[in-house]
């Protein structure tokens, strides 16, 4: 059987965009990342041999040519970070462990510096899931109706609304990466409203847009990269925009909670980010929040956007939809409902940002759940924000 990942670019854009920009403003910062499986009642640790293989394979993954052509066709991708991503290799042996508690557990983590690792943590989640799922529920001819199925539900409910539009953003928890590209080749050729995916490498192939900003990594590494953790967020956003100006410009929210981020995002940034995405909390009230925070800086709505992504399926996303359309530009990104519908319960598994040059760092998230991270640095936070 092939290796599951085949492709550097089967991956999410997200991942290059982050990955040109440590490398071309922090390329000697190091960092540890660790996997979670939020599953209470899944042990993972039956995969571990498994897993090894398929990380060892990947060492011979690299940038094909009609690849880096593709590449340097997007306009916010420089030619030196193409170049660099050109003679990038996965190192497994140097940058990751995989083992298993004593418990049965799954145990991963991941080191070294921050432009060589950050690559791993997309391929990696598409590996577990893939192989779980290969050995917990393998494909059969009833999963395939019952996911043709729903399949055929989401779209005949979003062409109800013709102004709808979603993106996929269902690489790191899909059935299989065959699955996925079954599910945006489906939407791309039955509905109108699919914008694109976040998977790069589908995106080339099935010419659709790739589309992605930056992940909480990015906001939580600057804990460790200002004198003053106060400073963090605001850093890590005008950063953004000195690499990318607007090309890339919806800021994510929740890194340290919705209120710490309106604290931090000033007018300046108000006006320079085109929008923003919510990935924790209520969406609706976040909506509104995010409203009263566009007409407080003197900002008209209409003129932003709103990116929902937090754990969405068709029906609430065009909840939402209907709440705030007319009040503000909307977008969704749905991933897991997307992409591991078939009936068997989908993993919730992530690779966190644990530590940036040797200090801890977190993520706390609007929903106390989805909290990783550096104890004292999570008590720190709430300290200076007043959580």
């Amino acid at each position: 059987m092939k290796q599951i990942i085949n492709s550097i670019l089967d991956t999410d854009i997200y991942k290059l965009t982050m990955q040109q920009c440590v490398y071309r403003q922090y390329p000697s910062a190091t960092v540890h990342y660790k996997f979670v499986c939020r599953n209470k009642d899944v042990k993972l640790g039956f995969l571990m041999s498994k897993v090894q293989q398929e990380i060892d394979a990947i060492r011979n993954v690299r940038l094909q040519s009609d690849e880096r052509d593709y590449l340097s066709g997007i306009p916010f991708l420089r030619p030196d970070y193409i170049n660099f991503l050109s003679g990038y290799r996965f190192d497994p042996d140097n940058q990751v462990y995989v083992g298993q508690t004593f418990d049965g557990d799954l145990e991963i983590t991941i080191g070294g510096t921050w432009a060589e690792t950050i690559l791993w943590e997309v391929p990696l989640l598409a590996i577990v899931n893939e192989l779980y799922f290969r050995e917990t529920a393998p494909f059969t001819d009833e999963l395939r109706r019952v996911g043709e199925n729903r399949l055929t539900e989401k779209i005949e409910l979003i062409r109800q609304y013709p102004r709808f539009t979603l993106t996929d953003f269902g690489t790191r928890r899909r059935y299989s990466r065959k699955w996925q590209e079954h599910i945006v080749r489906g939407l791309r050729d039955c509905c109108t409203q699919l914008v694109g995916t976040s998977n790069v490498k589908l995106a080339m192939d099935l010419g659709v847009k790739a589309v992605g900003t930056v992940a909480h990594e990015f906001f939580s590494a600057h804990l460790a990269l200002v004198d003053n953790i106060a400073e963090a967020q605001k850093r890590a956003l005008y950063v953004w925009l000195q690499e990318y100006d607007t090309d890339l410009g919806h800021a994510l929210t929740d890194t340290f909670t919705t209120k710490a981020f309106f604290q931090d995002f000033n007018k300046t940034l108000t006006n320079a980010f085109q929008g923003l995405r919510h990935d924790s909390g209520d969406p609706i009230e976040f909506g509104y929040k995010a409203i009263e925070h566009y007409k407080k800086m003197g900002v008209d709505p209409k003129t932003k956007s709103l990116v929902f992504s937090d754990g969405l399926d068709i029906p609430k996303a065009i909840q939402i939809y209907k709440e705030f359309t007319g009040l503000i530009g909307l977008g969704f990104g749905v991933g897991t409902n997307l992409t591991n519908d078939l009936g068997p319960t989908p993993l919730n598994i992530v690779i966190k940002l644990i530590e940036c040059n040797g200090k801890g760092v977190a993520k706390i998230s609007d929903n106390i759940t989805k909290a990783i991270g550096d104890q004292d640095m999570i008590a720190r936070l709430k300290t200076v924000y007043g959580l």
